[in-house]
């Protein structure tokens, strides 16, 4: 009889240990789901509109100052190129005239590639940060004598990290190479 107590308890013990980790597990899952589930506040909160935000014009803004706002946020989006149009190259080798500026009053940092018609590049820049330029540049290929139409392809970074993108802007320029 004893032994049959004994088998007993042990099968009951086993049962015990089998329900409680089930049980553990199925708590952990729920707690799981309830987690994944729940919104998190940070993202709620970005997300929602401030209550007391009120349409329209701050008040006691004169026309003027609303327009001096506007052409600000207009000014400091612009973004300005300049380079020759018609850069000329003694020959294949020697340097030519690019003439590429980053004027004082743009707020982003130029890169330019020049791209032959064929799409191939045959000068790049490094960052010109604003208010420096570039006079002269060498080309990475030694072209024949002749006129080659090129694009010169502008991107704009913003001056904090040299990695975000703030637009592209193209120019159509001439390549001449003398010799």
């Amino acid at each position: 009889m004893e032994q049959k107590e004994m088998q007993n308890n042990s099968k009951n013990k086993k049962q015990f240990i089998l329900y409680s980790i089930i049980i553990i597990l199925l708590l952990a899952i729920i707690s799981l789901a309830i987690y994944m589930l729940k919104p998190k506040e940070v993202e709620k909160n970005r997300l929602q509109k401030d209550l007391d935000a009120l349409a329209g014009v701050l008040p006691g803004k004169s026309p003027k100052e609303i327009q001096d706002a506007l052409n600000q946020v207009v000014q400091e989006g612009m973004v300005n190129i300049s380079i020759n149009p018609e850069p000329t190259f003694e020959n294949g080798k020697a340097e030519g005239n690019i003439s590429i500026e980053n004027i004082k009053g743009n707020h982003y940092a130029l890169q330019v590639d020049v791209i032959l018609n064929t799409g191939e590049v045959v000068y790049s820049s490094g960052i010109i940060d604003p208010g420096y330029y570039i006079e002269k540049c060498k080309l990475k290929k030694n072209l024949p004598k002749g006129d080659y139409p090129a694009t010169a392809s502008f991107t704009a970074y913003y001056l904090d990290n040299y990695e975000d993108v703030l637009a592209k802007v193209n120019a159509e320029i001439t390549l001449h190479i003398l010799n």
